[in-house]
């Protein structure tokens, strides 16, 4: 058993509107969840992916509107690779908050690959060796979670029973994985590895269309069943964005 494929990549930005037109405008990428950090429901969750947001098309944002920009160091990527339809040649960028992108022309917004600031002789055996993880040149200081930088990277597990393995493997390895977590969209569990960067396992199901049609991704907010008592606060005091 061996992580081979990504799910999503998740990071930090610091204006969720701002970070929406980005995505969607200059790279073609599809809002396909405006939901909340389920960990902390004051502030945006946003799913970017192809039109029906399939696992390994997405790159997501918590919106944190008062960090200070993040720092690259030894536990986070060092840049994320994107496909998109949108540019024909290709290009290394940066998002508005400085979020490090190498961007390659292709038929449908996907994720490409990551490239970790870590140690790869702690991923053998774990990782399989054609997987979309490359490393950067190593850094010796911590990362500084913050705007720009990525928070976790999330590979797939195809169902409930693989991420049953995953827990029970992780264990066994003295990784020290959560219980699986109900994401509403997938299971998750998470763990971090040695070097610091945070791992997420993540269902490909149920997917996008448990809550709302695809031709309406992304539209209103979405919220998990437990807070919906708190939908009026919550609509209050997200800011509006489209």
């Amino acid at each position: 058993m061996q992580l081979a494929g990504l799910h999503h990549v998740t990071c930090v930005c610091s204006d969720a509107q701002r970070t929406l037109d980005f995505y969607r405008d200059r790279l073609g990428f599809t809002l396909v969840k405006k939901t909340v950090n389920f960990d902390d429901p004051h502030s945006y969750h946003l799913y970017f992916g192809d039109e029906a947001g399939r696992p390994g098309t997405l790159i997501t944002f918590f919106e944190w509107p008062r960090s200070e920009p993040g720092r690259l160091g030894r536990g986070t990527l060092e840049s994320i690779g994107l496909e998109t339809p949108l540019v024909e040649e290709e290009a290394e960028l940066e998002d508005p908050d400085g979020l490090r992108l190498r961007v390659y022309a292709g038929s449908a917004p996907r994720l490409r690959d990551v490239a970790a600031i870590g140690n790869p002789d702690l991923y053998a055996g774990l990782f399989a060796e054609d997987a979309p993880l490359h490393f950067a040149e190593p850094l010796e200081d911590a990362a500084l979670i913050g705007a720009g930088t990525t928070h976790h990277i999330a590979w797939r597990a195809k169902d409930d029973a693989e991420e049953e393995g995953w827990l029970a493997r992780l264990t066994e390895l003295g990784l020290r994985p959560t219980p699986v977590q109900d994401r509403k969209y997938f299971r998750s569990i998470y763990f971090r590895m040695p070097d610091g960067i945070l791992i997420e396992i993540a269902t490909d199901e149920p997917g996008f269309l448990v809550d709302e049609p695809e031709d309406s991704l992304g539209q209103g907010l979405s919220l998990p069943q437990w807070l919906e008592p708190e939908r009026a606060t919550l609509e209050r005091e997200l800011t509006p964005i489209d």
